[in-house]
């Protein structure tokens, strides 16, 4: 199915169509919303009927689909691409948590605990969480990563770390970020789906393929279900017990993030987005029709070129980031979406592009991106721009001359003194030419920030009220991420945990 932009007057218009009345419009002749017959749940003729209806097969969806099915409820999900995963198999499927058995036999923290766990993920997000989400997703992660084990047969085969904040305390941090066998790097994480979404079908869940869901359906306030498109065909779907979003977020949507998510319409419009082509935001904007609140977030940027900071094991090299004027911002071993979101906020105000700066000396260091050879190739392809001198490289740059040879002069000072007035731990060392620039472009794997809820996932209203039978998990909730992604492993868990809590609640809910 072909892309589709949805912009937020569009998303927001058709707020009164998602109700029963106007739902059953298309099924009465297409007749306009002023003379649309008023309809009862009784007049529907519905198509298909569950318990629990799961919009998305992505790693949230096939986590919830899998809890409703062990609570015994019979479960249908509706998945828009042609196969389960969506962005999820695109991640690593690394799982951040703490105090976990493997935790200690792969690491020297013998003694974290999920409360630190917690305290770390309530410091990065700088005052904008939900603290009962985040305590419920710390507390709860070891038993997800002991369930995905047992239950599901993946394989825990090492722990390693996220890299540091500077504001962040020492005694918060630890190594925390789990691999299965198989896991780790960029598309492994459909081996994680593929192993949920086995349980979920041998108790019984059903997938359905290349089947969109346009809006939700109500009965006086309560969802009891949903409209489709299967086949070409318009279709609605009965849910008994309730529905669970878990369609992502506005990745791939550029006008629905320009207005929830500025940073999100940077990757979208200027940088990178890894994202699969369906996450277009339907959870959002469905919840949103209803009045659900929308709490904002950051983005899953990071540095694809060079995988600086990503990894704690793993130094980074000699080098910083300068922008228009030539001069440092950001602490550049610091995790890399906290240092992304500085690149981005500068790229904004200054109007122009950032820049690694790095020199031959550099290429010399551990965990040098490249080697004398490849940076050459980079050279060659116009990747990377070298000069003999700063000047000569600031002009290339068209970046304030000046302010790059007093950064550099700053930096050997520094270096020199054993201190960095950014809170920088690696690689420093004196930094000699000739001299390279890399031009920063984000690799995005997601938007953060969607719908409100509460810890049991139900979508809450721009009032505070609880939009009864309307789920949602994963990163088509907000609040449980803030302005920036706090290391490797958060998303998933996250797919995890709150796709697991989703599915249990919608199961016990009284049909």
């Amino acid at each position: 199915m072909a892309k589709k932009s949805i912009s937020r007057r569009d998303f927001l218009k058709g707020a009164a169509a998602s109700t029963l009345g106007l739902a059953a419009v298309g099924m009465l002749g297409g007749c306009s919303s002023e003379d649309a017959p008023k309809a009862s749940a009784s007049t529907i003729s519905w198509t298909k009927e569950t318990d629990v209806l799961i919009v998305g097969a992505g790693g949230t969806g096939v986590c919830a689909a899998a809890a409703a099915a062990e609570a015994g409820a019979k479960v249908l999900v509706l998945e828009k691409a042609g196969v389960a995963g969506g962005t999820t198999n695109l991640s690593g499927g690394v799982m951040q948590a703490a105090g976990t058995t493997y935790q200690k036999q792969f690491t020297q923290y013998q003694d974290d605990t999920p409360e630190k766990h917690f305290a770390c993920w309530m410091a990065e997000g700088e005052g904008q969480l939900d603290e009962a989400l985040v305590k419920d997703l710390a507390l709860g992660a070891p038993a997800d990563i002991e369930w995905l084990a047992s239950t599901c047969g993946l394989k825990w085969t090492s722990v390693y770390g996220h890299c540091h904040v500077p504001y962040l305390k020492d005694d918060v941090l630890a190594d925390r970020i789990h691999v299965y066998e198989g896991g780790g790097a960029s598309g492994s994480g459909g081996i994680y789906v593929q192993a949920v979404l086995k349980v979920a079908e041998g108790l019984g869940a059903v997938v359905e393929y290349e089947t969109e869901v346009t809006r939700l359906i109500t009965d006086n306030g309560k969802v009891i279900g949903a409209e489709a498109v299967q086949n070409g065909q318009t279709i609605t779907i009965k849910a008994n017990k309730g529905v669970i979003l878990a369609a992502a977020g506005v990745d791939q949507n550029a006008e629905m993030a320009k207005e929830l998510n500025p940073q999100q319409y940077w990757d979208d419009t200027t940088q990178i987005c890894l994202c699969v082509a369906t996450d277009m935001g339907d959870g959002i904007r469905m919840g949103m029709e209803l009045g659900a609140a929308y709490v904002s977030g950051g983005t899953i940027d990071f540095c694809g070129k060079t995988g600086a900071a990503t990894d704690n094991r793993k130094p980074v090299f000699p080098s910083f980031i300068v922008n228009q004027a030539g001069r440092r911002f950001v602490c550049e071993d610091a995790t890399y979406a906290y240092h992304y979101r500085a690149i981005y906020q500068q790229e904004m105000q200054l109007q122009g592009p950032t820049y690694m700066i790095f020199g031959a000396s550099s290429l010399e260091a551990d965990g040098a991106p490249w080697t004398p050879e490849t940076v050459a190739k980079d050279v060659a392809d116009g990747v990377v721009i070298t000069a003999d001198t700063l000047e000569d490289l600031a002009e290339k740059l068209g970046i304030d001359a000046a302010g790059l040879v007093r950064t550099m002069k700053d930096w050997n000072e520094d270096v020199a003194a054993g201190k960095d007035p950014f809170g920088r731990k690696d690689g420093l060392e004196p930094i000699s030419g000739p001299f390279y620039a890399y031009k920063n472009t984000a690799y995005n794997l997601g938007a953060l920030g969607g719908l409100k809820i509460t810890t049991d996932c139900e979508v809450v209203d721009v009032n505070g009220k609880v939009i009864e039978g309307l789920y949602a998990a994963g990163l088509n909730a907000g609040g449980w991420v803030g302005p920036y992604y706090p290391g490797s492993g958060t998303a998933v868990i996250g797919t995890c945990h709150f796709g697991r809590k989703a599915g249990a609640a919608a199961a016990k809910r009284s049909a």
